[in-house]
């Protein structure tokens, strides 16, 4: 065993804050916080090249995803077809502004913005180049990725697809089939990418004692360690300015958490969209969607549009809340189990917004007459305000709370 005083790779544990000393190179497999047992890195099956190779890939084809028709449907001899941008401007025209934006923002702009600066910093390094923009750049685009939601339009394309052959003839088209591989494509993008070795690649985060990193800081945005003095300045990697905990974090999960829960209530009980059933326009509820599933027999879709729409909303909210009462009553218990239903919420969020996307598949392929029409309803705009504010009050809590908060009460 080295000495207590001989330098050492530190990484930081962002679920619980203890630091842990790395082994150099990290070895094949996950490495686990050893307090709070959360992935602090893995290396398995990752590579910067292929990385590099999918990013630029991904990219590639959201160009054509974004400009081809998706979808097309045809009705005595009556034709519509639908792009992304004409789901944005279908909400939009038919009076839900706010939803029209969160779509245009999720699934143009963040895919696009994610993968060019992904693309940009994983080049730049297979080049040899480390110019002084690389670590911003990828801060953002790592920030991005929560927001960049290609692989759940793919789901919520299925889905729309399955509904829309049940009352018309529908056609799967080019832009839809290059929206696939980019979807698939990123999450390839995923498996491949380690962030910890892009980080090292950028500027390794270096050797120190261990009496000298047991007051560090731990940046929020490259996990890089930084001395207790310079908090408040700019991380000289990522530029992300210094703090030992996130500020204000508790009183902004608490506020949007509580936004959630209110919209909660309207999302489920009014309609969230309207459906041509039988030449006759027919509203539904979410829960509504999941039994009409579940009568057409498509039971595991059923379950996966239950889970994903019902289930999951209700999971963050409750665990949400579970997480900003532990820090406020400095609980000591199942700090454990609380910071990983807090990497669960963090990690499957994103997936509620499946119904949404949905919607904003069939809308634009589903505008005929008074009687064959798709809209949407006043729930869908209350239902996309929980997922977001669940989103965001996510990325603003901070877990390490819990395990100060149990700290202070000894």
């Amino acid at each position: 065993m080295a000495p207590a005083t001989a330098p050492l790779a530190f990484i930081g544990c962002t679920g619980c804050g203890a630091l842990q000393a790395a082994p150099e190179p990290v070895l094949n497999g996950p490495l686990t916080c050893t307090v709070c047992r959360s992935e602090l890195t893995r290396t398995t099956g990752r590579s910067l090249g292929a990385a590099f190779a999918c990013a630029s890939a991904t990219l590639l084809f959201l160009l054509p995803a974004n400009l081809f028709p998706l979808l097309s449907t045809s009705i005595l001899g009556a034709t519509r077809q639908s792009h992304l941008i004409s789901s944005v401007t279908a909400m939009w025209e038919g009076g839900w502004p706010w939803l029209a934006l969160v779509i245009a923002a999720l699934l143009v702009v963040a895919p696009l913005l994610r993968f060019g600066l992904l693309t940009a910093v994983l080049g730049a390094l297979q080049l040899g180049r480390r110019p002084a923009w690389l670590g911003p750049a990828f801060r953002y685009a790592n920030a991005l990725e929560m927001w960049a939601l290609t692989d759940v339009f793919l789901l919520a394309m299925w889905i729309a697809y399955v509904r829309l052959a049940a009352l018309v003839s529908v056609t799967v088209e080019i832009g839809a089939v290059c929206f696939i591989i980019a979807g698939l494509l990123t999450l390839l993008t995923r498996a491949t990418l380690c962030k910890e070795a892009v980080w090292d690649a950028i500027a390794p985060r270096g050797r120190q004692s261990r009496e000298s990193a047991a007051g560090a800081i731990v940046c929020s945005g490259c996990g890089r360690l930084a001395p207790e003095e310079v908090a408040g300045t700019p991380c000289p990697r990522c530029r992300k300015r210094l703090h030992g905990r996130r500020p204000n974090a508790v009183a902004f999960a608490a506020a949007l958490t509580s936004a959630a829960l209110v919209l909660y209530l309207p999302a489920n009980l009014y309609p969230m969209a309207t459906l041509p059933i039988g030449l006759k326009p027919s509203s539904y509820t979410v829960l509504e969607g999941v039994i009409d599933l579940v009568k057409a027999h498509l039971f595991g879709l059923g379950l996966l549009v239950f889970t994903a729409s019902f289930a999951v909303p209700l999971l963050k909210l409750a665990s949400l809340s579970l997480c900003v009462s532990s820090v406020l009553t400095g609980s000591r218990r199942r700090l454990v189990l609380k910071t990983r239903l807090y990497r669960i919420v963090e990690e499957i969020g994103r997936w509620s917004m499946v119904d949404p996307f949905v919607i904003a598949c069939f809308v634009p392929v589903m505008h005929y007459n008074g009687l064959i029409y798709g809209q949407a309803n006043a729930a869908a705009t209350a239902f996309t305000g929980v997922v977001v504010l669940t989103m965001i009050a996510t990325r603003c809590f901070d877990p390490r709370l819990m395990w100060d908060a149990r700290l202070e009460t000894r």
